[in-house]
């Protein structure tokens, strides 16, 4: 690969997504409350392919070195992120930092001194639906700029036959596009023409464009962007073609939350334990948690619930799931049913927090820094949380109804140090597992240890909120 298929390719992996690489903890089936699939392998740790010198100097050297390359990559920036083509897919992107990334992408690839540090292309573009259309446009764009500091013919020509085998791993195939027809879309481009808000009209022009082609997902961002600027009211009587197969979207107010302290990743929180009689009986439970008989590489949640019924009725908490640094933290959370929680948005872009999961599908919609929107789970179960800006971003919420219940961490070990002896049904589930297993344990008097062991099943990329997986 060299350099006019390494700029197409770092060009929309940091536009989507590109920042540091992290391992995506996303499994494909978290069990039968979950209604989330999806096969994308997880984030890769490679690097931008070496190029091969050719008359003694490596590309890095015969295109002028890092100078040459930031030249090029600012005026492509430039070009990409004014062509009305194409334009819009930058919207959530930070320029500073998308130069910086191409750059540094780019300077490594060719043979120079610089260190990489984005997501590899599969994952950071996954959930795009880029068509021919789009990625002609970037081709083009990035021949101009090339053409501006006059690349020689010969550099040129090997760079573009390079960009040949690229297409095909970064444009969705047309069977798996749905357009829709013009007869639907007429109410909307009836509607086009009385925005007043010029950068309204483009985006639902836009959105209309993208309809047709059969980008439902970026479709629908579209038409949200145009929602914000115009409001909802005037939108209201087509948002139904843009959102039908989502799940219900929550239209509330936004709330201001001033930034704080990160979140942790893991919060080891355990639900306090009955309040036993002065000297009553007690027993312990510790062991340890498997997946096929190793070690789990995810977080888990592990609940329990006497036998016979009955147990302390947990009282229902207020807790934060934030958006950082394209992540969600906490990455897994245990809570009450009847607890509310709130999703701020910490980054200097947009976020849209939602879920299809069985327990509560809802869908957040897009806010900016500082904002958040806050959701009450009452019907236990797991909910998955995604973002349908950002492919790779994936979180847990587990809805406790057990009086008992603690999140286990990646080391695999969990205990309760008072229950009141006796029986016990107990369920246990770990992202990179498959449905949670249900088992019954006794507890005695004293100290009691139970191991686990789940059936793995392979992390994913989680389907955009129409249930679609992302390509």
């Amino acid at each position: 690969m060299k350099l006019i298929g390494i700029i197409v390719v770092g060009a929309l992996a940091a536009a989507c997504g590109g920042g540091k690489k992290k391992q995506d903890t996303t499994p494909v089936n978290t069990g039968p409350d979950t209604a989330q699939t999806g096969t994308t392998p997880a984030v890769s740790d490679t690097k931008p392919p070496e190029p091969k010198p050719a008359g003694g100097k490596s590309l890095y050297d015969r295109l002028g070195g890092q100078g040459a390359i930031t030249a090029v990559v600012e005026e492509f920036v430039t070009r990409t992120t004014t062509d009305a083509r194409i334009k819009e897919r930058f919207f959530n992107t930070d320029a500073t930092n998308l130069k910086k990334q191409l750059v540094d992408f780019v300077c490594q690839a060719t043979g120079g001194p610089c260190k990489y540090g984005g997501r590899d292309m599969q994952t950071a573009h996954a959930g795009m639906d880029l068509v021919d259309e789009e990625f002609n446009a970037l081709v083009e764009d990035l021949v101009g700029a090339l053409d501006k500091f006059k690349v020689p013919e010969k550099e040129k020509s090997e760079l573009l036959g390079a960009l040949g085998p690229l297409k095909p791993q970064m444009v969705v195939s047309a069977d798996k596009l749905k357009p829709v027809d013009e007869k639907t879309l007429a109410p909307v481009v009836k509607l086009q023409g009385t925005l007043k808000d010029k950068q309204a009209q483009e985006l639902l022009g836009a959105a209309i464009t993208a309809a047709k082609r059969g980008q439902k997902s970026y479709a629908e961002q579209l038409f949200t962007r145009a929602e914000m600027i115009a409001g909802p009211k005037p939108l209201a009587g087509v948002a139904k073609i843009f959102r039908t197969g989502a799940p219900t979207r929550i239209t509330t107010a936004t709330k201001k939350m001033p930034d704080s302290a990160p979140q942790p990743q893991v919060v080891k929180e355990e639900a306090e334990a009955d309040k036993l009689p002065p000297k009553a009986k007690a027993g312990s439970l510790t062991g340890n948690l498997k997946i096929d008989g190793k070690a789990p590489s995810g977080l888990g949640v592990i609940m329990l619930t006497p036998a016979k019924g009955g147990g302390k009725k947990r009282v229902a908490k207020t807790r934060v799931i934030e958006q950082r640094g394209k992540e969600f933290a906490p990455h897994v959370m245990a809570i009450p049913v009847g607890s509310t929680v709130s999703f701020p948005n910490f980054d200097q872009i947009f976020h849209n927090v939602f879920s299809i999961s069985k327990t509560k599908a809802f869908d957040l919609g897009m806010y900016k820094n500082g904002e958040t929107r806050e959701i009450k789970f009452e019907k236990p179960g797991i909910v998955r949380l995604g973002c349908n800006l950002h492919a790779a971003m994936a979180a847990y919420l587990i809805v406790v109804a057990a009086p008992h219940y603690a999140v286990i961490d990646k080391d695999g070990t969990f205990g309760f140090k008072a229950l009141a002896p006796g029986k016990y049904k107990v369920e246990v589930w770990n992202e990179f597992a498959g449905d949670p297993i249900k088992e019954e344990v006794e507890v005695k008097e004293g100290d009691n240890a139970k191991d686990f062991d789940l059936k793995a099943n392979p992390p994913g990329i989680s389907p955009n909120k129409f249930g679609e997986a992302r390509q």
